[in-house]
């Protein structure tokens, strides 16, 4: 009996041990269940603010692009307010336009295996205010097929930009040819009524296949008038080839017109293409054509009139399709009366005929030529341009400008690399210039008489007050010394101040001294 209380006390100690260790297992494990759900929530926690605080729009959303849920950058950026989440379909926000419609059926259909419309632009309306906002959009189902999670970024600003610029691009392309119709020619420049017949010209015969004889005195902007041409015909994607015929020495002509092969002549070392060949398909511009000599002119006629010649030293006929654009400051039909430039060649050339005004027939461009010749030297020599004064505007208007707009060019470009201030002067300006008479066909050449006769006793008076001494006589006068020598150089005052010096025993070549 004793034996058997006693076993039964060790089964119940053993039980209560059990029981105990059980009981230590169960907290232990509540413990570990405890901290896993701490972590777990704390994970979730972790996972939710990141989820909502991410930097790029989140969406988690069904098949059907109803919203399960979405994070603070995509709700911002599609102007959904929290409670209205779950009652908003992506489709929704889609403007009714055909080519937004199908980029959002592309983006669908990838949900289900369809094209992959990852990376893709949509087009949007927010929610809020209904301004359009454009994304670019990436998304992948969640494992089951039922979801997507979906995040996107804002472009809408870099598309915009980019509608912009393409609008400016079309804007550009529509003023250049709103400029081109208002018979504006890059560096012809004017709006005189001449210069206006002479683009009116150039808009006739461009487009044509005629070939042209451009008339006008040197320096009137001839080859500018044949570019103008080239440009604006059919064959301005090919070359315009320019030939100085009156630079091309006569034993040369032929091998520079047409070329010649190797061997033809002494120092002929290989073949060399000439000018006809190179312009072909294009155009070719002749040069001062009055100054081919006679005899050579028979050679260029049948090119000309053919379209077929030979290098020199090769019997090969060689066919082109050339447009001849021909210029001479020669009066060709009296060159053809004596003699010296053959008829026909003057009637195939001068099919039709633009004349080029001198500059002293169209004054009144005078005003726009300086400005752009002022900008363009400023350009071309890295200084601001600097300003001209009304009265050598004036000035240059009076003048004949025998040598046309080339010599206008070369004198403003004069006066701006020699002036020494941001204002041109009259010390900055040719001789010829400033010599030109005061007159002009509709001024008043009393008054201009009147004012010359007024410079020069000004001048003597003041040299004469000044006791000889240049210096102070141009401060009293209000000019630059070297203006002062000018003047008195251009005026023919030299004995004037001379005997007005003389009195008092000095020479105005030498500066008086004063006690």
């Amino acid at each position: 009996m004793e034996v058997h209380e006693l076993e039964n006390g060790v089964d119940l100690v053993e039980t209560l041990s059990r029981h105990r260790e059980l009981e230590e297992t169960h907290r232990r494990i509540i413990h570990q269940l405890r901290q896993a759900n701490e972590e777990l929530q704390e994970n979730e926690e972790g996972l939710r603010d990141l989820f909502e605080e991410a930097p790029i729009a989140y969406v988690r959303e069904r098949l059907d692009t109803r919203i399960i849920r979405a994070n603070r950058v995509a709700t911002s950026i599609l102007g959904i307010r929290p409670e209205e989440i779950s009652r908003t379909y992506g489709k929704s926000l889609v403007p009714d336009a055909p080519e937004a419609q199908q980029r959002m059926r592309q983006a669908i259909a990838s949900f289900n295996g369809g094209p992959d419309a990852n990376g893709a632009v949509l087009e949007l309306r927010r929610k809020d205010d209904g301004k359009p906002v454009w994304i670019e959009w990436w998304s992948r189902p969640e494992p089951g097929g039922l979801y997507t999670r979906t995040m996107f970024i804002d472009i809408t600003s870099r598309v915009q930009m980019e509608h912009y610029q393409a609008r400016l691009e079309a804007q550009h392309g529509y003023l250049q040819r709103e400029i081109l119709s208002e018979q504006n020619f890059g560096d012809i420049v004017g709006r005189s009524a001449a210069l206006h017949e002479v683009l009116r010209q150039i808009e006739l015969v461009a487009p044509t296949q005629a070939n042209v004889l451009i008339l006008g005195e040197s320096g009137t902007g001839k080859e500018l008038i044949a570019r103008a041409i080239h440009e604006r015909s059919p064959r301005k994607e090919r070359p315009l080839i320019k030939v100085n015929c009156g630079a091309i020495p006569d034993d040369l002509f032929e091998s520079e017109m047409f070329g010649h092969v190797k061997g033809a002549f002494t120092g002929a070392v290989k073949d060399r293409i000439g000018r006809f060949e190179l312009a072909d398909g294009g155009t070719l511009f002749l040069d001062e054509v009055g100054e081919i000599p006679l005899g050579l002119q028979t050679k260029l006629l049948r090119v000309v009139q053919e379209q077929q010649f030979e290098r020199v030293g090769e019997e090969r006929t060689r066919r082109v399709n050339v447009r001849i654009v021909a210029a001479t400051n020669r009066d060709l039909q009296k060159e053809v009366q004596a003699g010296r430039f053959r008829q026909d060649l003057f009637y195939r050339l001068s099919t039709f005929p633009v004349e080029v005004p001198p500059l002293r027939d169209r004054r009144e461009d005078i005003p726009v030529l300086i400005a752009h010749f002022v900008h363009q030297a400023g350009l071309r020599f890295h200084i601001p341009p600097p300003t001209i004064p009304n009265r050598e505007i004036e000035r240059a208007q009076r003048y004949d400008w025998p040598g046309n707009v080339r010599e206008l060019q070369n004198a403003v470009e004069r006066a701006v690399v020699l002036g020494s201030s941001d204002v041109i002067r009259p010390e900055d300006l040719p001789d010829t210039l400033l010599e030109a008479p005061a007159t002009r066909a509709d001024g008043l050449p009393r008054y201009h008489s009147a004012v010359k006769d007024l410079k020069k006793d000004l001048i003597v008076k003041a040299v004469q007050q000044a006791n000889g001494n240049y210096t102070e006589a141009a401060k009293a006068l209000g000019v630059h010394p070297n203006y002062l020598h000018r003047l008195i150089r251009n005026l023919d005052l030299k004995e004037s101040v001379k005997t007005a010096a003389s009195p008092r025993g000095l020479s105005p070549k030498q500066p008086a001294t004063r006690s």
